[in-house]
């Protein structure tokens, strides 16, 4: 771009950017040195100077950065956590909850992995890192924990099998998204069966599907049938579509508010099913999301869980399909079973992407995405039996 009106779009985006860097009064400002993006701000007494970089739509920053001032720094797997002012921080990758001593807040975006480091948003230095910023909490104290005389739930029981629904969407007169040479509800039923097999193959499993033939199921049947079964966790296979045919990847969905117009968009496709007389059809905003909003423990396990299945099938995909991530979306068909147990959704990849769709359509991709989610339910239920372990006996 060239000549008088290139110059006044590039002024114009310096203003913007220059108005977007000012944040939190003087504690923290973004500013540009030699082309290269900088956060200042004061943390802890002391001044810092972080290099931003933009792999996503917002500005991050290398947790690697912030050693000056933080203590006891440690990564496990997906998982990020240090101490800072005698205070315990927990991240997780992909997740926009992060805790902070006993309290858990709200990052606007999540943080994430990238070229094998570990990017906080930039918001988390100028909202609740700054020695200006405030401390606000926008989400609740997790609830206290059950008198130790109160029987445990069955599920963390290591003696009684779980009971595992799994639920490939669409079906029937409803055929999802749609590829040049397949529907989405063919394929995730393909997927469904082969995770249903991988799973009888399994130790302590009881394994159920919504559907196993081509049939349309509501989606409260779905959620319901979840929950007559006493099932112990719920897994919703999906395919994407984007109109930009280059998207492609993978993501696990738990429910909460859609925090990208993205997020928000495919849920209201999703929810709307495929006849305008549907109990979800179309709904004018996703207030609804609040009548789940209470079930603290199961979508605190749900989002813990999608982070299990992203990590597994990224290790499956060898780099084959980007890892798009964990996020939330209001999806109808978890609200319901979420009342019993922690409920995602897998988007297995984007049939608007021929070679996506040419993959997810052959055996060994079905296989190799069917074995990942398999691996990933029993390494969970094996880390929520070890976080429920009774404590040893102390003999005197």
């Amino acid at each position: 771009m060239t000549g008088e009106r290139g110059d006044t779009l590039r002024r114009g985006f310096a203003i913007a950017a220059l108005a977007q860097a000012l944040v939190v009064g003087s504690a923290a400002a973004v500013v540009a040195q030699a082309g290269q993006e900088t956060l200042e701000a004061r943390v802890a007494g002391r001044s810092l100077s972080l290099p931003i970089a933009r792999h996503r739509a917002y500005a991050v920053v290398d947790a690697a950065e912030l050693a000056t001032v933080w203590e006891d720094v440690r990564r496990s797997g997906v998982f990020l956590q240090a101490r800072f002012l005698d205070e315990e921080l927990a991240f997780e990758a992909g997740s926009p909850f992060f805790r902070r001593g006993e309290r858990t807040f709200q990052l606007p975006n999540p943080p994430y992995e990238e070229s094998g480091a570990f990017w906080l948003p930039a918001e988390f230095i100028t909202r609740w890192l700054s020695d200006r910023a405030p401390k606000v909490a926008v989400a609740p104290r997790p609830a206290p924990s059950p008198p130790v005389d109160e029987p445990l739930p069955a599920r963390v029981d290591p003696s009684v099998p779980w009971r595992v629904i799994i639920d490939p969407g669409h079906g029937g007169r409803d055929p999802g998204t749609l590829g040049k040479l397949s529907y989405e509800k063919d394929i995730v039923l393909a997927i469904g069966r082969r995770l249903h097999e991988e799973l009888q193959g399994r130790d302590m499993l009881e394994v159920h599907l919504t559907r196993d033939n081509d049939v349309y199921v509501e989606h409260d049947l779905r959620s319901q049938f979840a929950v007559d079964r006493a099932g112990d966790l719920f897994v919703s296979i999906h395919a994407n579509a984007a109109a930009d045919e280059r998207a492609r990847g993978f993501e696990t969905i738990f429910l909460g508010p859609a925090r990208t117009e993205e997020a928000r968009d495919v849920a209201l496709r999703e929810n709307r099913g495929p006849g305008a007389d549907d109990a979800a059809s179309s709904p004018a905003d996703i207030q609804f999301i609040l009548t789940g909003q209470d079930r603290t423990e199961n979508m605190d396990e749900s989002r813990l869980f999608a982070g299990f299945v992203q990590n597994s099938i990224r290790a499956a995909m060898h780099g084959r399909s980007p890892d798009r991530g964990v996020i939330q979306g209001p999806w109808w068909v978890l609200l319901g079973a979420l009342a019993r147990m922690p409920s995602v959704i897998v988007e297995v990849g984007f049939l608007s992407n021929d070679g996506e769709e040419e993959y997810l359509n052959g055996a060994e991709g079905q296989g190799v995405i069917a074995r990942a989610i398999a691996d990933a339910i029993v390494a969970y239920r094996e880390d929520v039996l070890r976080r429920y372990a009774p404590a040893p006996e102390e003999h005197c």
